[in-house]
Formats: C-alpha cells, structure tokens, sequence
C-alpha cells in the first residue's frame, strides 16, 4: 500500500509515506489516504483451439493451437502475475518443406537418388497432412575466385556434363505438385567449383529471407532440408574474394530467381543464421553424408535446427526427413522476446508429468495432445522513458501477445523520499512508491545486491548473458540473481544455463547411451562408439579380429552394425558379413570336422577347437547360425548352432547331444506281417468260394424243383415210365392154335 495520512499521527508524514505492503504501518492508514494499485489482467482474444487444420481449412478459419492469443497486463514492480496458457496441435497442420540441395560434382549420386525418391518423399508428406507444399533449391559457390574457376575457358563448364556454376538458384518454388519437385530435382544440372568448402549459408539466407520468392505461408511449419556433403563458407571467407560488406540479411532474387548480389556481400554469420530462423519461424534440417560432427556442433548455435546423417547416396533420405520432423513436432518449447525489466517463468505439468513443474518445454507430443502452461510475468525494475511493453510468448507456429503496462508511480511521491535510506530497502536504496530506489552501487529489488555480482537479488543482467550480442538472460532457461545464472531445471547447466542435458540422452532415455559422458550438451564417447549421443559403435566393431577389412569386405558398417550385400548371385549374412547363404563352404562346412570329431573322438588331439555338448538348440539368439549334416558312417544327422563372442574373439559352438539317426526296419514284424496277410488272403478266397458254390448249388436245385412242379403228364403218360412187365406174341404159336 501507498500511504499519505496515518490514523496514529494524523497527519502527513513525509518520512515514512508510501510504505511497501509488506510494512505493518500501512494498517494504519487513512481510509481515504490508501493507494493500492494491483496487478490486473485482460483477455483480448481468445479464439478456441483448433481440432484439425482439415476443419478451419473447410470453415475458412485461422488454424488455432495456443490459447489465448491477446492478453493486457498491468504489473507492479516485484509482484508477479499468473496467465494461464493452454496449447493443443491440431491434426493435420500444414508443412512447408523446402529442400535446399548443394549441387556440386560430389553430390551427383545424391541429386539422382533424390529424384528417384522424389514421389516416396510426397507420399510421406501426405501421410502426415492433407496441406503440404514442397519446393527445390540448389546451390554451388560464389562465382569468384578463389572459389569457382572464372577462367573464361571453364566457367560454362567446370568439368565434363556440369553446367555454370551459380551461388544460389530457386529451381521450384514451395507448391502442391509433388511430381514437379522430382522432374525439377532431374533436370536440375550438376556444377563444380574450385575449394572444398560451399556457399551453402548464401543459399541458406536466401531461402529463409525470401518470403514472396519461396512462397512461405504464414500458417505453416516451415522446413528447410540443407543437404549437403561439404564443410560451408561463413563470415569473413569473402574476404579472400574481395567482398567485405556484412551480410545485409535481405532478398536479393533476380528475374531467373537467382541470388545475384553474391559478388557484394559476405557470407552469413551463424549467428545471422541463427537469428533470421527464430525470426522468420523457420526449422532447418542439415542432412549430411559428412562432415557429421560439424554440423552436430553447428546445431548448437543455430536454436531451430536439427542434424542428421545421410548414406552414401542419400538413399535414407525419406526416412531421415520423416524422423526429423516428428521429432520437431513432438516438441512443445515456448520463448518470449521480454527485455531484462520482465521475467517470465514458465511451469507445466506437461503430458504425462505428475506433478508441476518449472519448464517452457513438453515432450512426447502428437496430434490433439493438450497441455497447460502458467506463466509467472514479473516486472523487475522500472525503465525509464517507457510505461509499456509489448511481449511475443511463442512456439514455433504460434503466438501469445502480451501488452503490459508498468505501474511504477504513485500520487503520493514526493521528491525527498528517494534521499531518504529504508531499512525494507536494506539500508541501501530508499522507498519510492513503495519500491526501492537503490543507491549506484547496489541493484535488486531489496538493494542487497552490489553492482560487482555479490549479493542476494537480480543484478546485472549482461553477466548472465553468454555474449554481448544476445538478447537472453541464462540463454531463457534461468534466473540472473546478482550476476549469476540459477537454472531452472537440472537439466540446465553451466555459467549461463546454456548446457542442455537432455540433447546427450538416447532415445531409451540413457546419458550418452552409457556410452559415454555428457560435457555440457555434447557426449564425449568412450573408445570404440561415437554418434551424437554415442549410439554407435566405430567401424571397429564390424572387422572381424584377425581381419582389415570392414564386415568382411561384403557389406557397410552403420553405426557399429554390418549391412551385408546381398545380390541374386550372392547373399552374405553374419555379425561381420562372413558367411554366404548361397556359395559353397561357409562356417556350417568349416565347422563341419571339429563337430564330427567331437562325436567319434572328443580326446583327439585333432579336434583343434572345444564345442559345447546340449541337449537341445536356441538358434533364436542374435547372431546364431543353425547348422546340419550327415554322418556317412551311420547316416544320422547331426545338427550345430555357431556365434561369434565379442568377448572372447572366438567362435561358440553348440553341437545337440542326440543325433537324428533313421530307425532299424522291424524284420520279424514284416516276416509275420508277410505270412499273416497269405494266411489271411488264403483264408478270404475259401470262404468266397465256398460262398460261391453254395449260391450256384442253390440256384440249380431251385431251378429243378421250379420244373418238376411245372411238369402235365400222369403215371402211364409219362414218356420217362415203364411198365416192369411185357406181353410177347408168338405169331407162330398162333397159327398152330388153330
């Protein structure tokens, strides 16, 4: 409270007036005789979040993703004010991916594979919106010697099938027709110059500065893919072409969209870089064949930019872009651009955090996840000639303005007060509208810091600054109290929280893979691995000991892992690429001898190498080979697994105990069985037989009976009887009778 009239004295007390709220007298006050201003705010625009950038495309609407997006403050020098923020990524949001090619003679392998990927990459892009644009660029040098041959006999041709060499060409501004990008990428011409090293930061500052020219829309995630397999030409390398002029950070494309004002100013300054990216909101993407641990470093000093490692050819590069950019959007990071007279802090309980916690970063974020964020705005000095400020909280797409208004005076200030010590003001500063005025010497909000760094309160904030030229306090991840930097998480180290513990964790979650130790935000490997967070092993680990050759000469080493070659003549698999699943021999034939001599003679000294006897196989285990062959002597099969041990340097060979031999044919089963089935079939054929006859002998007896029944004649006029008497006549007898 500001006091003028005390109920206990009665009067106007000049001496102890304006009292801060913390003093007990200001009870005392005259109820008509109080002021107290306090800390207010406004809500100016709070638009709702977006779901999908589909549904504001359909509605005509601005893609929303922070809420909200105005808002007024009115701060009272050291009270701080809570704004509540709510961020949630909407589905679908727009890419812009610009891909920014070095297209000197070495890269010839990498231009054609792009070209030959060129509809895998928009296919990826689809995947991840509905709203991508993609564009082409290319770059070689200046065109100055000592960096391109300017010879008139050589420059339309500095080597066999290039074209002139040029700093920086637009080939295909940003646009919807992905089968553009690839037929540009193919006709675009390979050139050559002169050093190493190219003028890729030209290039760079070009693409990002050229809104109109690129085509850059304002409602997107705006990528530049940097490739290259070359070092890069910075600030002061002109000078060797006569060109001394800074770098004025502004476009200068011609009617070809070329840069043409190379021959007047330098390169770049990775700090200019580094401050046209955060200004411009644009991501770049350094996608090398080599030189890895320099653009790793170049990362550092460079806020929105990531690295990653090409193959030979380029031909990961989908994958690398796909990789690249979900981790970008999966990371929520606020910044503001407040000068030393306000802090921000900023605190989150983010996704899946259980407790709050003092961050401006979340990780692990997809599509529709929402987090909140509480920012504490403080209002630490008073700055003369100025009564407002006007302060962006951004991510990289989205903004939240803050209009903040200083309550620094009071009505019952008067003149003296500030030549009048105060013990609230530690003796060292007087009360001024119920702040401290501090003497010369001392700085803080309680005048307990001196103005060489010691003391208790925020002091001298260009001894919290990394250099002279940057604009944060602790590099935005601390506080400056009395000229040292206290860190906001113990992820943030160093002099001037400009260490970042996190950038040395693997994807598991380890420091530097256990590999190694973190040295501020880089890992120093432990021999044998490297890569940024010493997730690979060197080549070493791909020569098979004993041997110089990488992977047995049949295959690539990536990051400490053998890539065998395969063909349809040939296919080599193993640890180091040392067998051959389709040529004759291999480690199955070679090992073939010590197991079978395992089985017939375990002592002989002939058996050169010890195998392990079990009784069954894994061959599940990474790196086991499974193995088998016949015993010519009893024809079973003998079956093997073999693994190389890093260890031990040697082979691990695991034979089962139990051969798979053919079973002895029963021969007395198959003699009786033979014997059985004559019987058997004797057996059947009687009985069939018998059955037979029996059927015929009935049917004739049938038949008989049928015909004797059926039979007309009687006894006498049967043709078949005969009397068993006969009556003769004599003729002769006859006669005589007479």
């Amino acid at each position: 409270m500001w006091c003028s009239k005390f109920k206990d004295i009665g009067r106007e007390e000049r001496t102890i007036h304006c009292l801060g709220i913390d003093d007990p007298r200001t009870s005392q006050c005259e109820d008509d005789a109080g002021e107290n201003p306090d800390n207010s705010q406004t809500i100016v625009r709070n638009d709702p979040l977006s779901e999908s950038a589909r549904d504001s495309k359909r509605s005509g609407t601005p893609i929303v993703q922070i809420k909200p997006q105005e808002v007024k403050v009115k701060l009272r020098k050291g009270v701080s004010e809570s704004i509540r923020l709510t961020y949630r990524q909407a589905f679908g949001y727009p890419i812009d991916l610009y891909y920014l090619m070095d297209l000197s003679y070495s890269m010839l392998d990498d231009k054609a594979k792009l070209a030959s990927l060129g509809g895998q990459l928009t296919a990826t892009l689809q995947e991840l919106t509905d709203f991508y644009h993609i564009g082409f660029g290319s770059f070689v040098d200046k065109v100055l010697m000592p960096f391109v041959d300017t010879h008139p006999n050589n420059i339309n041709s500095p080597c066999d099938g290039c074209a002139k060499p040029y700093s920086f060409r637009n080939d295909l501004p940003l646009g919807e027709d992905g089968s553009l990008f690839a037929k540009r990428v193919t006709e675009a011409k390979i050139s050559g110059n002169l050093d190493a090293p190219e003028g890729g930061f030209d290039a760079l500052m070009q693409a990002i500065v050229c809104k109109d020219e690129i085509k850059w829309r304002d409602q997107a995630r705006r990528l530049i893919v940097f490739s290259t397999d070359a070092q890069f030409h910075q600030a002061g390398d002109g000078k060797l072409a006569g060109v001394v002029v800074p770098n004025d950070e502004l476009c200068h494309m011609n009617d070809q969209n070329m840069y043409d004002a190379y021959d007047r100013f330098d390169y770049p300054s990775v700090g200019q870089i580094n401050k046209v990216t955060k200004e411009r909101d644009i991501y770049v993407i350094f996608a090398v064949s080599a030189h890895s641990l320099l653009y790793e470093k170049l990362t550092k000093f460079i806020d929105n930019s990531s690295w990653g490692k090409l193959s030979g050819n380029s031909d990961n590069v989908v994958d690398l872009v796909r990789d690249q950019y979900n981790a970008i959007s999966s990371v929520i990071s606020l910044t503001d651009n407040s000068s030393d007279a306000i802090s921000i802090e900023y605190f989150s309980k983010c996704k899946d955090a259980s407790s709050l916690m003092k961050t401006n970063q979340c990780f692990n974020m997809r599509e529709g996840d929402q987090v909140d964020f509480t920012l504490q705005v403080k209002l630490n000095e008073c700055p003369k000639g100025r009564d407002r400020e006007i302060v962006e909280v951004k991510t990289l797409q989205d903004s939240l303005f803050l209009e903040i208004e200083f309550i620094c005076g009071c009505e019952c200030e008067d003149e003296d007060d500030h030549s009048i010590p105060s013990e609230i003001c530690t003796g060292q500063g007087a009360l001024v509208c119920g702040v401290c005025a501090c003497l010369p010497q001392y700085r803080g909000e309680k005048c307990r810091c001196k103005a060489d760094g010691t003391g208790d309160d925020n002091i001298d904030q260009e001894l919290c600054k990394v250099s002279v030229n940057s604009t944060e306090v602790c590099s935005g991840r601390g506080h400056c109290v009395c000229g040292s930097c206290e860190c906001f998480q113990e992820d943030f180290s160093g002099a001037y929280c400009h260490c970042n513990r996190r950038k040395c964790l693997s994807h598991e979650g380890d420091i530097c893979s256990n590999h190694g130790t973190c040295a501020c935000e880089s890992c120093t490997c432990v021999t044998g691995y490297t890569g940024r967070v010493c997730e690979c092993q060197t080549d070493e680990a791909c020569r098979l000991p004993g041997q110089h050759e990488v992977c047995s000469g049949h295959g690539v080493c990536d990051c400490g892992k053998c890539v065998c070659n395969s063909t349809s003549e040939e296919s080599y698999t193993g640890q180091y690429c040392e067998d051959c699943l389709s040529c004759i021999g291999g480690k199955c034939s070679e090992f073939h001898a010590v197991v079978l001599c395992q089985f017939r003679d375990p002592t002989s000294n002939a058996c050169n190498q010890t195998v392990i006897i079990v009784d069954s196989l894994d061959d599940e285990e990474r790196g086991t080979r499974l193995c088998s062959f016949v015993d010519e002597e009893d024809d079973c099969m003998i079956f093997f697994t073999y693994r190389y041990l890093d260890n031990s340097k040697s082979y691990e060979i695991h034979v089962q105990k139990d051969k798979q031999c053919p079973e002895p044919a029963p021969i007395m089963a198959i003699a009786f069985g033979i014997l059985a089935g004559i019987v058997l079939i004797g057996l059947i054929t009687l009985i069939i037989w018998k059955i037979a006859t029996s059927i015929h002998d009935r049917r004739e007896f049938a038949k008989f009976e049928k015909e004797r029944q059926n039979a007309k004649w009687n006894t006498e006029g049967n043709p078949l009887y005969k009397d068993p008497s006969n009556t003769f006549s004599n003729p002769v007898f006859s006669q005589q009778a007479k």
